[in-house]
Formats: structure tokens, C-alpha cells, sequence
């Protein structure tokens, strides 16, 4: 079984690793960074300006896809430099205010933007409206889970905007909840804008500081990704986990085989459903699971599952050896190296 600290939020994307908004070394210089989302399309990638204004460099400003599933953006159009110039002229002007201000010029300056976006079939929309008086969203999971309720909730700590998934989309949220993505901050808060598109939700948030009183403008507003089916998965993989540390198999068998229908690609969900399914002697369909892992991360499974105390049994196989890149039975009772 992956031994996982349940926690009241668990990290959903990579975000949380990035470095500071604004690097030591830009201290007294001016650096605006900002990104907007001008469509989706159907499956819910995002077509997105961006402009890049540092002092000692040109303005850069161009349009790029986003990927739905966190894949390299790509580059689709660059503005002529007479218009990026004109942009983050006016950007520098508003620059202080803590609200998205690049969807705005880009429709006032560069409409060549729009149509190239339209003509890859990604089409504009407003923002998602809030719950009244709340940074919160109903959302419904996967349909093969029942299209169970849940609830987007947008916290803020000094350091980060911070987009969580709740399964308790009723109540008064904190428990239960899933980190989906963040954004670093240093300054005053943008105000946050939200998107969702085929269970892809996109956030826009950042920060400002600076840019009055002859102070250099630091501003950096930028798009976060986050999954739907990705977020529920956790959140019921979580459940297994509890389940399995209570002894009661069948719920935690039955909280895996949720995670794995609202994310089939979701490795831990997959290699605690081969675990759960070896304890209980259901080998092949153990075997089956482990296979589906591997397929996704093999690196993963074999180091998970090489001294797996759940998977003692299955180690006897030869396929399951194989899977896990071992040459021979592996020393069962030799505890693993530290």
C-alpha cells in the first residue's frame, strides 16, 4: 500500500515548487509579467496573451495555447513590436491597480489575437460567477461516481492564491479538501478570475507591488491549471487510504475503484486498488491493476511495489517480477535498505 499523511489538503499540481514571484535580483527594476485568458476550447485547452515588459528589453507580447492537460504551451502568434510597445505602455499606466487589466488592451490593441483565437476554435466567455459573498464554485464530479456534488473554494495565505477542491460543497469548508493549483504572490492580491472547461479549470491571479511614487512597477499575473476528475480522484483515493488504516478492505477497495473511474490515469489510485485487491487474495485482478500503473509511470510502480509488504504474494510471479524489474524472488524477509 503507498503510505501517503493524510492531510486536510493534499498538493494537486507542481505549482507550490516554482520560485518567488519576483527573483531576488529584480529588486529596483521594473518587471510586469501577465498573462490572459481570451478562450477555451471544447476539451477545455486555453488560448492566452501574454506580455513580457522588463526594463533593459523590449516589450514581448503573444499569444500561446495552454494545455489542457499540463503539457508545453504553444506559441501561435506574436504581436509586431509597435503594438506590444503600446500595450505595456498602458499597462505600466494602470499598473498598480490589483485587477487583470491584459484581456482589456489586448482586445482594445491587438484584435489579431481574437481572430486567430476564433479561428483555432477557441471561443471567449466570461469568467465563472461566485457564490454571493464567497470565493466559491458548485461543481459536479465524474458521472461514473454519480456526478457527486462538490464545491471550488479560492483561499489566500500571504504567500500564494490557492484553488481547492471540497467534497462539501454545503457546508462550511476546511475538511476535505484538495489542493488543485496555486499561485505564488508578492504584493497586493489580483483579483482572481476562474474558468472551467470539459473538468479543466484555469485560475488568473497575482500580485502587485510598487509602481507609485516613482517606485518600480513589479506585477506578475499569470494562469493556473487544475483538474476536476484529477482533484474527486484524490479525494476518494484519500478515503481508500483511511479506510485501509482502519482495517475495513471492502470501503477502501470501494474508495479506489472511485478514484480510479473519476481519473484512470491516476497512478496512486491504481497501484492502492492492486494492494488492496493482493490482500484480500484477489491476485489477478490485482495483477491487472499493477499492470495499468506500470503502464503510466513503470519507475513509480517498481519502486512502490519492489518491498511492498501487500504485494509479498504477487512478487512469486514472474510477470509481477518482470513488472517490477526484478530478476528473482526478491529476499522477503530482508527488511529494505535504508
Amino acid at each position: 500500500m503507498l503510505r501517503l499523511a493524510l492531510a486536510i489538503s493534499l498538493l494537486g499540481c507542481s505549482e507550490w515548487q516554482m520560485k518567488p514571484t519576483f527573483p531576488e535580483q529584480a529588486k529596483g527594476q521594473q518587471v510586469v509579467y501577465e498573462q490572459a485568458l481570451l478562450g477555451l476550447s471544447a476539451k477545455g485547452d486555453a488560448a492566452v496573451a501574454q506580455l513580457i515588459d522588463a526594463d533593459g528589453a523590449a516589450a514581448e507580447l503573444s499569444l500561446l495555447v495552454f494545455d489542457r492537460a499540463g503539457g508545453p504551451s504553444r506559441p501561435v502568434l506574436r504581436a509586431p513590436q509597435t503594438v506590444a510597445s503600446a500595450v505595456a505602455q498602458s499597462l505600466r499606466q494602470e499598473g498598480s491597480r490589483p485587477a487583470p487589466l491584459l484581456a482589456a488592451l489586448v482586445a482594445a490593441d491587438w484584435s489579431e489575437a481574437a481572430r486567430k483565437a476564433a479561428e483555432l476554435d477557441f471561443h471567449g466567455r466570461p469568467p465563472l460567477v461566485p457564490e454571493p459573498g464567497r470565493r466559491r464554485w458548485s461543481v459536479q464530479g465524474a458521472p461514473q461516481n454519480g456526478s457527486l456534488p462538490f464545491a471550488l473554494r479560492l483561499g489566500e495565505t500571504s504567500e500564494a492564491a490557492i484553488l481547492l477542491l471540497s467534497e462539501r460543497p454545503a457546508a462550511a469548508l476546511g475538511e476535505d479538501e484538495i489542493e488543485l493549483c496555486r499561485m505564488p504572490l508578492a504584493g497586493s492580491a489580483i483579483t482572481p478570475e476562474l474558468w472551467m472547461e470539459n473538468g479543466i479549470v484555469w485560475l488568473l491571479s497575482g500580485s502587485v507591488f510598487g509602481g507609485k511614487r516613482g517606485d518600480a512597477l513589479h506585477r506578475a499575473v499569470g494562469l493556473r491549471r487544475g483538474s476536476i476528475a484529477r482533484g474527486e480522484a484524490q479525494l476518494h483515493n484519500a478515503h481508500g487510504l483511511a479506510d485501509y488504516a482502519a482495517g475495513d478492505l471492502d470501503a477502501a477497495r470501494r474508495e479506489f475503484d472511485r478514484a480510479i473511474a473519476a481519473d484512470p490515469s491516476f497512478v496512486d489510485s491504481l497501484y492502492n486498488a492492486a494492494s488492496a485487491a493482493a490482500v484480500v487474495g484477489r491476485v489477478e485482478e490485482a495483477v491487472v491493476f499493477l499492470k495499468r500503473a506500470a503502464a503510466i509511470d513503470t519507475d513509480r510502480v517498481q519502486v512502490l511495489g519492489r518491498h511492498d509488504e501487500d504485494l509479498r504474494a504477487l512478487r512469486r510471479r514472474p510477470d509481477v517480477r518482470a513488472l517490477l524489474g526484478l530478476r528473482r524472488p526478491a529476499p522477503e524477509d530482508v527488511p529494505p535498505p535504508p
